[in-house]
């Protein structure tokens, strides 16, 4: 065959392989998208009324558990980067960092290996996009294998966190904050039924998600987690967790708790010199806790084990209201134009404990509201779209294999 042929024969294949793939990746994306409605939403509404909610109104300060819901063990032969992270390895490491609860939360697939445990909560992550838009699943009946990989309008983003309320006791929009691309700020306005937001990560922060949120009046409160995928390595374990108060390490309890806003982000101190011997002394003679949040009339008093180096009460779109440095206790006296106040408490090792806020009622009967509705129309005329663009690319098939065979 002369080689000008081979090349052309070649560049043909090529050619062929790539639009196979692009019509087979299209078809992917369509029939997925098949299942999934379209939704308006209704505009949102800050929080307004007379009554003050605060989250740790029945706030015991000696009973704190430490809690970690989010770390990965090795599966799929290392695909999903657990690294060395045997469930043994996850439990020994947490249990000598003195951690109350262990959540094991692997890709897609439910751990059972603490369940012999009070505590023991079934979880997993959920999501294999391109774009990192997870939600941790606590609580888990089973996994949801369908999600949508490539591209997520706000309807998927929305009908999945729908979906995996159903299956789930808690569902909670994981790292939000990070890939760009992912759960945007924007986003937080107008999703709804989820009562947690994971603000606190051990990749990414996301306060700014957790304020568009709350300045709409969605009363989301914060779990914080290692997502740890390498507990060998002191900065990848007992970084940023939750201390939650309850009386026992039993799993409705902490479930309550959590769904309550009485727990609390912990982002402690990270030291990239230390071994995991030297943190795990340092946590235990580091480590704060909350011992006040109280609400009198409109004044909220916070206060720690510790000296606060910073107390920084946060309001509506993350605008800072007020900081106290090198207190005992910090108060902040709650304006009628605050619609939240949450609170932030550094100390001098640079820990910081992240705090649940009060927000702002009509009454003390407080229900979480839905701003997502199905719009039947659209969704029955996109699905004639969607079944359309299949016929058409199945038909082009077709009549190229046809074509092949005359």
């Amino acid at each position: 065959m002369p080689k000008k042929q081979y090349k052309c024969r070649v560049l043909n294949i090529l050619l062929k392989s790539i639009l196979t793939i692009l019509i087979v990746f299209i078809c992917l994306i369509t029939i997925m998208s098949l299942f999934v409605p379209v939704y308006y939403f209704d505009e949102p509404e800050p929080f307004h009324g007379t009554y003050l909610h605060n989250p740790y109104e029945n706030m015991d300060s000696t009973q704190w558990k430490q809690c970690n819901f989010h770390a990965h063990s090795r599966r799929y032969g290392g695909v999903t980067d657990g690294r060395n992270n045997t469930n043994e390895f996850i439990d020994s490491i947490y249990s000598r960092f003195g951690f109350d609860h262990i959540g094991i939360s692997d890709y897609m697939y439910i751990s059972d290996y603490e369940s012999k445990k009070p505590g023991y909560i079934p979880g997993y992550e959920h999501g294999y996009g391109v774009f990192k838009i997870h939600q941790l699943c606590l609580g888990a009946k089973k996994v949801r294998i369908i999600d949508y990989p490539f591209y997520q309008t706000l309807s998927m983003k929305q009908h999945n966190l729908n979906m995996l309320a159903k299956q789930n006791s808690l569902v909670i929009p994981a790292h939000p904050s990070f890939v760009e691309g992912g759960y945007l700020v924007e986003d937080m306005k107008y999703l709804s039924n989820y009562k947690l937001l994971e603000v606190l990560n051990g990749f990414r922060l996301s306060p700014k998600h957790w304020d568009m949120a709350l300045s709409n009046g969605h009363r989301v409160y914060l779990i914080a987690n290692d997502d740890s995928h390498d507990v060998s390595r002191p900065v990848d374990v007992a970084c940023r967790f939750t201390m939650i108060n309850a009386l026992e390490n039993e799993a409705g309890q902490l479930l309550s708790a959590l769904t309550a806003g009485n727990a609390v982000g912990v982002d402690f101190h990270l030291d990239r010199q230390e071994t995991l011997d030297m943190k795990f002394e340092r946590i235990k003679k580091d480590l704060p806790y909350l011992t006040k949040a109280d609400l009198n009339g409109d004044t909220l008093v916070v206060a720690a084990t510790k000296i606060i180096t910073k107390a920084t009460f946060i309001g509506q779109n993350g605008v800072e209201l007020k900081t106290e440095e090198n207190v005992k206790e910090a108060s902040y006296i709650i304006q009628p134009t605050d619609q939240y106040v949450r609170t932030t408490l550094k100390f001098k090792d640079g820990t910081t404990l992240y705090l649940n806020p009060v927000t702002r009622h009509e009454t003390a009967d407080i229900s979480n509201k839905r701003l997502d509705h199905i719009a039947y129309g659209w969704t029955v005329l996109l699905w004639f779209a969607y079944c359309g663009l299949i016929v058409v690319l199945i038909r082009f098939i077709v009549i190229r294999r046809y074509r092949k065979t005359k």
